[in-house]
C-alpha cells in the first residue's frame, strides 16, 4: 500500500513539474509549483524506497550453513552496517 501511495505522489509531482515547465515557457513563473512538485516527488520516492526495503525477500540458500557457522544473513549484515555508519 505504501508503494502505491509513493507511485501516486511521484505522478502528481511530475505533473506539477510539467505544468511548471509549460507555465515557464508561456512567460509566467510560479516558484511554489516548482518547489511543491519537487517536494511531492521526493516524498513519493522516499515512500517507494521504504516500501521496497521492507518488502525485500531474503534468500534461503545456505541457511543451514549460516546457522552452523553462526553467521548472520547478508540482509542482517547490511542493516548492521547502516546502523553503525
Amino acid at each position: 500500500m505504501t508503494a502505491r501511495a509513493g507511485n501516486a505522489l511521484i505522478l502528481v509531482g511530475v505533473i506539477a513539474l510539467v505544468v511548471f515547465l509549460v507555465m515557464f515557457s508561456a512567460g509566467e513563473l510560479d516558484v511554489l509549483l516548482l518547489v511543491g512538485g519537487a517536494a511531492i516527488s521526493a516524498l513519493g520516492l522516499l515512500l517507494r524506497r521504504r516500501a521496497a526495503r521492507r518488502d525485500r525477500v531474503h534468500a534461503g540458500r545456505f541457511r543451514t550453513l549460516r546457522r552452523v557457522f553462526g553467521r548472520k544473513a547478508p540482509a542482517e549484515d547490511d542493516e548492521a552496517a547502516e546502523d553503525s555508519g
